[in-house]
């Protein structure tokens, strides 16, 4: 699958620019992939399940083997974490 808009930015606040590849869904959910560690793989997920621009979930793969094992979520919406596990 490939991604509707790529961008580069710096997601993580150490000065270099990530890539960012995002995708629009049919349920109108948006998610944001993003390479933190510029290997060509998405370390971070990023998703906005009703597409109104806060994010209400984020997935991180923090050694880099390709499972997501920490999970953030915005339970009620309003753009601050309330919670995180990490698996």
């Amino acid at each position: 699958m490939g991604f509707e808009e790529v961008h580069k930015m710096d997601i993580t606040g150490d000065g270099v620019d990530e890539t960012v590849g995002v995708r629009r869904n049919e349920d109108g959910s948006v998610e944001y992939h993003v390479d933190v560690d510029g290997d060509g793989t998405a370390d971070m997920l990023a998703v906005d399940k009703d597409g109104d621009g806060v994010i209400d979930h984020v997935l991180i793969d923090n050694d880099g083997d390709g499972k997501y094992d920490t999970a953030i979520v915005d339970v009620d919406g309003d753009g601050q974490v309330d919670g995180s596990t990490d698996q």
